[in-house]
This record gives C-alpha cells, sequence and structure tokens, in this order.
C-alpha cells in the first residue's frame, strides 16, 4: 500500500510542478520543462524506490501531515515556505514568455543549472535517508520515539533539506527562467526558510533533548562553515 500511495504521490507531485510552470507560460510548448519534469520523475522514482526498501519509515514520515499537532505559527510559515517554492517556479515562465524583463542564460550556464538541481534533489532524499523523523510539520513525535539525528548529512548542516530546496530553486531558474527570476526567488524563498527555521528550532531546543547539544556541535544552518 505504500509503494502505490508513494507513486500516486510523485505523479501528482510532478503534475503540480508542470501546473506551476505551464500555466503562467499559457503554452506546452517548452521543451526545457518537460525535460525537467521528465528527469525529476525519474529521480524522484528511482530514489523513493531505495527509500521504501531500506527506509520506508522515512517515507511514511513525509506522508504524515498532522494539522491538528501543528503549531499555528508554523502552519504560517509552512504556507510562507510553499508560497515562495511556488512563486521561484512560476517567475521563470513568466519572464521569459511574457515580461521579458531579463536575459536567460546562457547554455553552458543552463546546464549547469540543471546540474545544481540534480544535486539539491539528491540532497533532499539524502536528507530523508538520514533522517526518518523528517514530517512536514514541526512537532515531537514522541510516540515514535524521536531523536536528535547528527550523522549523515545532519553532521555538516542542521537543516539539509531546505538547503536542498535552496539548490533545487537555483537549478530550476537558472536551467528554466532568468537572471530576474532566479533573484527574487532566491529572496522569496530565503525569507520563508528563516521564518520556517526560526519556529522550527525553538520547538527542537524547548522539547527535544539534545537538540542544544547538537547545535553547538553543529554550528551551520544551511552551508557548512559559513551559515
Amino acid at each position: 500500500m505504500l509503494w502505490i500511495k508513494t507513486f500516486f504521490g510523485i505523479l501528482f507531485q510532478t503534475s503540480l510542478l508542470g501546473f506551476f510552470l505551464y500555466l503562467p507560460a499559457l503554452t506546452i510548448n517548452w521543451p526545457e520543462a518537460s525535460l525537467f519534469l521528465s528527469i525529476h520523475f525519474s529521480i524522484t522514482i528511482l530514489a523513493s524506490c531505495y527509500l521504501l526498501i531500506f527506509k520506508p519509515s522515512s517515507i511514511e514520515a513525509r506522508m504524515n501531515y498532522d494539522s491538528e499537532a501543528q503549531p499555528q505559527e508554523d502552519k504560517l510559515a509552512t504556507a510562507l515556505m510553499f508560497s515562495a517554492i511556488i512563486l521561484g517556479l512560476s517567475l521563470a515562465p513568466i519572464d521569459i514568455f511574457h515580461l521579458k524583463l531579463s536575459p536567460v542564460f546562457e547554455v553552458l550556464t543552463k546546464n549547469i543549472g540543471l546540474v545544481i538541481y540534480i544535486l539539491g534533489m539528491l540532497l533532499v532524499m539524502a536528507s530523508m535517508n538520514a533522517n526518518e523523523f523528517a514530517e512536514t510539520t514541526v512537532n515531537i513525535q514522541e510516540e515514535r520515539g524521536q531523536k536528535v539525528i547528527d550523522t549523515g548529512v545532519y553532521s555538516l548542516v542542521r537543516h539539509p533539506m531546505y538547503t536542498g530546496f535552496i539548490f533545487f530553486i537555483t537549478g530550476v531558474n537558472i536551467w528554466l527562467g532568468t537572471y530576474l527570476s532566479l533573484l527574487l526567488s532566491l529572496i522569496f524563498l530565503l525569507i520563508a526558510l528563516r521564518s520556517r527555521i526560526k519556529i522550527e528550532e525553538k520547538t527542537l531546543l524547548n522539547d527535544l533533548e539534545g537538540y542544544e547539544v547538537y547545535c553547538k556541535k553543529v554550528k551551520a544552518r544551511l552551508i557548512p562553515y559559513l551559515f
């Protein structure tokens, strides 16, 4: 059953990405977007198959959404973050097909952007592989015996999945968008992430044993040795 739910979840997610790309573009004649969606679907399917075999609890955690247990301030921060991601996708076709306020990237740079996006996806999946408690909401999972995760990518930064989101939006906008869409997308995403991280760390510091020690050990939130 988990395999079926995961497959349809990936199909829905990919369709949603396509919706927020093609709708603002007002055309489906966009080969770069089609290639991006194909790559995204393939990477997500392959990575999810690995997790379903070796770390099914991580998949279950991402599918678990307990709105009643989610603090109101986190609901607002989550909505802001998803809005930033949606905006980060939509700004690319808006500028390319309609506003045309800034130039697109050169072919070599676009290809580098695609690599950055893939690295972002791999980082998100590596985060899920390391942390079986990475739910979409901020709450302490006492019934599952939640503990501090300090191995894998969590030994480098405290929020590697969010770092993956930054790579994701950066890569997509270099591959599909313009200089302007990249700049605005990153500004909106960083504002949203700042809000989400602040609320998440407040909860973890107050309620999860050992998290304060972990913060002293791993000081960087998003970028090793920098921030």
